[in-house]
């Protein structure tokens, strides 16, 4: 981006967020878009519904945004919209970037205090070199400060996660559903995977993920609707799965279904319900990886390792996921042909949601197999068991 744009949407958003504060309405943008979104989707035929990114991109969408002016929103609220559609040439891009700004803008306020990052936590495990991993029990509470790479400046822990959170998942995958879902990230247990670097007072934060307590399974991610659809197609590791889930068959069993006849959504909801000691599983999500481009997959190697030792250490044997970071699944994959009789994940079922190639998978990680997978390899055993794997899916 040239240098007089990127000052220039600077610039905007600074007095975006100037007129909010004066205004006290910090929900102008979300307000703007909802209700666009709105009227976009009275006019789009259904066939042609998608995603908030692609609605927003269609012709019943570039004819209204900084066009016409919506007759039950306030005439400012219009020349704001035209001002950000000048600048960013988007809405959702103007908004992710607001919410960037406001988290920047809350953890520099709070740099006047003492920047009590220095102080280690007693609860960090090592787990290479200078790399440590721990859970915190809750994000919102915690004091400390990290770097990340997509700050000048040290942030919270909690605005740390949502930042990388954004860039993550927003403005690299745009997916910008999320935008009105970040305080998701900003609170609860999280697993936090960090680097201690020379001449900084903050560790720098690497990964992260949002743990979903059993208790609130209504909400997890792998139960919603979307996660529910008949879309899914079934894995087909019944065998394996009925090793691990007993009581499985006898509870199917008042269904007048065979295993093999259920479809996702039954056979994962009965694998939940199956499970007597709830405090044992919980739910990851939001997961993430960040670092020089060059150290992605050394990241990911720790983070994956990290994650689940931490959950094994704390009791919860059954972690249910859903996976699309190809490493990561190649890796669970090889593992499961190396010693299916201590898999480290019960894939379940699998979608190619966005019709890309790339197949996002549900399943369930078993942390004590997990754990012992990692402890017998290295980085580099990682890695060449990930090209293996992917060699001899290449062949089919």
């Amino acid at each position: 981006m040239k240098e007089p744009k990127k000052n220039l949407q600077h610039e905007f958003i600074k007095e975006l967020h100037e007129y909010c504060h004066r205004t006290q309405n910090y929900n102008l943008l979300q307000h703007l878009i909802s209700t666009r979104e709105a009227t976009i989707l009275s006019r789009l035929h259904h066939t042609d519904i998608g995603n908030l990114g692609h609605n927003f991109n269609t012709l019943q969408a570039t004819e209204i945004i900084g066009k016409q002016p919506c007759a039950s929103l306030p005439e400012s609220y219009f020349i704001i919209e035209q001002l950000a559609m000048k600048v960013f040439g988007c809405l959702l891009i103007c908004r992710t970037e607001y919410e960037i700004f406001k988290i920047i803008h809350h953890s520099t306020h709070s740099l006047h205090k003492k920047l009590v990052s220095t102080n280690q936590s007693s609860h960090k495990n090592t787990i290479n070199e200078n790399y440590h991993y721990e859970l915190v029990s809750d994000i919102a509470l915690e004091q400390r400060y990290f770097q990340t790479e997509y700050s000048d400046v040290p942030l919270l822990l909690s605005d740390a996660i949502v930042l990388i959170n954004i860039v993550t998942f927003i403005k690299e995958h745009k997916w910008y559903e999320m935008l009105n879902h970040l305080a998701l990230s900003s609170q609860g247990e999280h697993f936090i995977l960090y680097q201690y670097e020379d001449h900084t007072h903050a560790p720098m934060l690497i990964s992260s993920a949002l743990i979903e307590s059993y208790k609130k399974k209504d909400d997890w991610l792998f139960f919603d609707d979307f996660f529910q659809s008949n879309k899914w197609v079934n894995e087909n590791s019944f065998n394996t799965i009925s090793s691990y889930f007993p009581k499985l068959d006898s509870l199917l069993t008042s269904t007048q279904k065979h295993l093999s006849l259920v479809s996702v959504s039954e056979l994962e909801n009965a694998m939940f319900h199956s499970i007597e000691d709830k405090t044992s599983i919980c739910g990851v999500i939001r997961f993430t990886i960040s670092g020089q481009t060059s150290k992605i997959n050394y990241h990911m190697y720790l983070a994956q390792k990290g994650l689940a030792n931490a959950l094994y250490d704390t009791g919860r044997d059954m972690i249910f996921s859903i996976i699309e970071q190809p490493a990561m699944v190649l890796f669970y994959q090889a593992m499961n042909s190396v010693n299916d009789s201590k898999p480290p994940f019960l894939f379940t079922s699998s979608q190619d949601i966005n019709h890309t190639g790339l197949v996002t998978y549900k399943g369930i990680c078993l942390t004590n197999n997990a754990s012992h997978a990692f402890d017998q390899c290295n980085f580099k055993s990682y890695n060449v068991n990930i090209i293996r794997k992917r060699k001899e899916l290449n062949k089919r």
